[in-house]
This record gives structure tokens, sequence and C-alpha cells, in this order.
């Protein structure tokens, strides 16, 4: 039985396809779920917001999460976790447009996350994190933020570059 968090962000969109596809993983195992703005009120204990903080001392203490491909993502690779991540679909009203799909794939060819395009693969994916996570940590490690000062040099060389451009240098 794992311990798992499902989190489907912050924003106004609801997202029940995700939430309907975890009832299999609430009677197997110990689920919590964010559910944002969502209508579905999945059979496991659950709520609609959850503070950072909170939500942060959750994907450092459970075996597996489950999350839209947002920003939530990196926040779980930064934890060094892998996510199990499911894009949210325009065609299906979960968002304006499919930012999310284009993002996860190509998190899926580069980042340590593990996809799901089919939400009855989930008990699946559940089952099989722990050597997906294994593996893909050993081959995709995740990158330390940057530092402060590499973002400032950054951003000076650049605007350096846009100044010169604009001046027609």
């Amino acid at each position: 039985m794992a311990r798992v968090l499902v989190t489907v962000g912050m924003g106004p969109w609801p997202f029940d396809r995700l939430i309907e596809a975890i009832t299999p993983l609430c009677a197997e195992h110990e689920v919590f779920a964010q559910t944002g703005t969502s209508s579905v009120r999945p059979p496991c204990p659950h709520a609609p917001f959850v503070p950072f903080g909170e939500l942060d001392a959750l994907i450092r203490t459970v075996d597996v999460i489950i999350t839209h491909a947002g920003n939530t993502v990196r926040l779980v690779q930064r934890a060094q976790k892998v996510p199990i991540a499911v894009a949210r679909r325009a065609a299906l009203g979960e968002m304006a447009n499919d930012h999310q799909v284009e993002y996860l794939h190509f998190e899926e060819l580069a980042g340590p996350v593990q996809a799901v395009w089919d939400v009855r693969e989930l008990p699946r994916a559940v089952l099989a994190h722990d050597a997906e996570q294994i593996r893909l940590l050993r081959e995709r490690p995740v990158l330390p933020p940057a530092s402060s000062d590499h973002i400032i040099k950054t951003l000076d060389s650049l605007c350096a570059r846009v100044c010169r451009g604009g001046r027609g240098r």
C-alpha cells in the first residue's frame, strides 16, 4: 500500500477526469487528493486547496505524487521525486489551451516524469512507480535550481544584447 498524493493545482480549471480516475487507487492505497475546483468528490480524504507549506510537506513524505502537467511537476522534481503527470486537455474543457500536453510531451522525453496519457492507466503507473522513479532519477537527474548570481548574469547578458540590438549595433 502506497501513500499517494493527488494534486490538480490551484488554478480555476476543474480536472474532474483525473479526480474520477483515482477512485480505484483510493481502495488500494492511502490517498489524499487536492481537488481544486473539480465537482467530483473522491472516496478518500480530500480538500479543494492545500496551503503551499502543507503541500510541500506532503510531497516530501508520500510515496507517489500524481499531478496535472503544470508547475507542480517541477516542484516534485526539486524534491528529488518523480511525479506521475496527467496533462489537462483543452478539448475536454480542462484548460484554455494545450500547453500542458506540449509540456508533458517535452518532459516525457527529457525529464524525470512518468507521463500518463490515459487515466485508466493510473493504477498500473502507481504499481510501477518505485522502479520508474529509480530508473528516471538515475538516467535524468534533476538539475539544481539556478543561483541568483547566475540568473542576474543571464538577465544582464540578455539585456545587453537587446539594448545593443535596439541601437542598431
